[in-house]
């Protein structure tokens, strides 16, 4: 389970743009009505540090559920900042950040690639915890230095303790948690980065499953979710790192399906529709009367169209790669795009070949294969 396609916000940070998950939708009222009810017992804690608050001022009519929803908000605003540690560092090694998307399990920065230099992917990593750690102090020191009273200290001093907790959480040795990912890279130092990523993985198991019990144990709902999350993305992480081993030194044409059937831009929608009974494909790359590519064409949409209109009128962009495009990035592509394919062309824009998601798990499949 990982964020898939949500709401792009308006904005870019530091010229990355931020989304949200549709998941978002649901934890964002969840976390503020679990900490508004949360607030009483938040409040006697902080009174043990020194922080005293007037606890039936801020449990009175509507005070908790506003304190809460800012104190969520809060809590994810420092996230993306976490986020923004990640893809920073990781601009500084060359490797863009294509996006940040909040969701069900806080955010996560979607590098174009994780950086191959040695111990580059700890450095990246290191740098979310201590982000989280730097909030956490700098909330703390706002607490004490403005003398903040009410709802305000009660928010800050919220912020400053979960910016701590968020920093330790992912300090975990368990993938794909920061720390998970600095032991991948520390291993990877001394051994074969897929060795590396296998005993990264197993270990990530064993801590899935330690927190898993102790979620069962405390009655904490939440937690179990998170260990099955990193139980589940650290063998994702496994698999990816195999894939990689397989895709390296491979190009598009090596992988690609050759000479894949086109139809015509003039050619009525009616035979189009006909095509499913010959050629079972959703798609296919549309050429002009010069053979270049003009796009594809979805057989569903064919279905929704008028009998009389041309097929121009539901023919749509393809995205397309090269044959000598290196396979590792136009898997990447493959993976984010909605129609499941490129459609691979020469430097006339004739179409030569057809790399699908098949394609992909056939290679995979073969390389797996015993000998």
């Amino acid at each position: 389970m990982m964020p898939g396609r949500g709401w792009r916000l308006p904005f870019r940070l530091l010229g990355i743009p931020v989304s949200l998950d549709p998941t978002f939708a649901l934890v964002l009222p969840l976390f503020a009505w679990l900490i508004a009810n949360q607030v009483g017992a938040f409040a006697t804690l902080l009174a043990q540090v020194g922080v005293v608050l007037d606890v039936d001022a801020l449990t009175t009519g509507y005070t908790p559920y506003y304190l809460g929803l800012a104190s969520a908000l809060g809590l994810f605003a420092s996230v993306v900042v976490h986020e923004l540690g990640h893809a920073v560092t990781a601009r500084m090694y060359g490797v863009q950040t294509k996006m940040i998307t909040l969701w069900f399990l806080g955010g996560v920065a979607q590098l174009e690639d994780m950086p191959r230099a040695r111990g580059a992917e700890a450095v990246v990593a290191i740098v979310g915890p201590i982000v989280s750690g730097a909030l956490s102090f700098l909330f703390a020191g706002a607490l004490q230095l403005f003398g903040l009273q009410g709802g305000f200290a009660f928010v800050i001093a919220y912020l400053a303790l979960m910016n701590a907790g968020l920093a330790i959480f992912n300090l975990l040795p368990a993938l794909p948690l920061d720390g998970g990912r600095v032991l991948r890279s520390l291993l990877a130092m001394a051994m074969e980065r897929e060795r590396a990523t296998v005993i990264a993985g197993n270990i990530s198991r064993v801590v899935a499953v330690l927190l898993g019990i102790y979620g069962i144990l405390t009655f904490q709902l939440f937690l179990v979710i998170i260990a099955f999350f990193v139980f589940n993305a650290g063998q994702a992480e496994v698999y990816a790192e195999r894939a990689r081993q397989v895709f390296e030194g491979r190009r598009v044409a090596d992988v690609m399906t050759a000479d894949p059937v086109t139809v015509d831009l003039d050619m009525p929608l009616l035979q189009f529709r006909q095509l499913r009974a010959f050629k079972p494909h959703p798609c296919y790359p549309v050429v002009d009367a010069d053979g270049v590519l003009a796009g594809l064409a979805r057989i569903d949409d064919a279905d929704k169209a008028d009998d009389d209109a041309p097929l121009s009128t539901i023919v749509k962009q393809a995205e397309t790669a090269r044959p000598g495009e290196d396979l590792q990035r136009a898997v990447q592509r493959l993976a984010g795009g909605e129609a499941g394919r490129l459609v691979v062309v020469d430097r006339d824009e004739r179409v030569v070949g057809i790399l699908s998601r098949t394609d992909v798990v056939r290679l995979l499949q073969n390389e797996a294969a015993p000998a």
